[in-house]
Order: C-alpha cells, then sequence, then structure tokens
C-alpha cells in the first residue's frame, strides 16, 4: 500500500489509546480500504490493531477499529478511527 498519514487529531487519540501510529498504520496496510458510496475520494477499512491496557501497558487486547481514509495524490491520510473513544475516555 502507499503511503498513510494520519491527521492530528487522530494520532490524539492514538496516544491517549496508548496506540502506536505504526500499529495502525501496519493495521490499515493488511486491508483494502473500501470506497464509501456516495462520496468519492473517501474510503473505509476495518483492521485488527494490539491496544494495549490502561492500567496494565504491558498487555494489550486486540481491538477492531473501523479507519476513515481520503486518497490523496501522494497516498492516503487517515482522518478518523471508530473503536478507541471507550479508551481515551478512560484515561
Amino acid at each position: 500500500m502507499e503511503r498513510i498519514t494520519i491527521v492530528e487529531t487522530v494520532r490524539k487519540l492514538l496516544r491517549a489509546a496508548l496506540l502506536e501510529d505504526e500499529d495502525l498504520i501496519a493495521g490499515v496496510q493488511q486491508e483494502r480500504p473500501v470506497e464509501v458510496e456516495g462520496q468519492p475520494g473517501l474510503y473505509r477499512c476495518a483492521c485488527a490493531v494490539a491496544v494495549r491496557r490502561p492500567l496494565d501497558p504491558e498487555t494489550a487486547e486486540i481491538r477492531q477499529l473501523l479507519v476513515s481514509l481520503r486518497r490523496l495524490e501522494e497516498g492516503w491520510e487517515v482522518f478518523r478511527v471508530e473503536g478507541l473513544e471507550q479508551d481515551a475516555e478512560e484515561i
């Protein structure tokens, strides 16, 4: 897959959930994004990533995330991730 960048608001969410940018990117690279019907240039994919537990960061749980991406000239941009909000609220 081509280069994947992540918008700052999603980066903050990832940090709050103890998830590395590289882990999300690796998860997205293993899936095939599907174009959102009626919204040209916007895509979604579901991917599984290991998310560290806030009270026990040495362990992790596999979390299914829904990732929204934009198609750019030079690759992809992640602009939304669903499935991490609960983690961010717990911290």
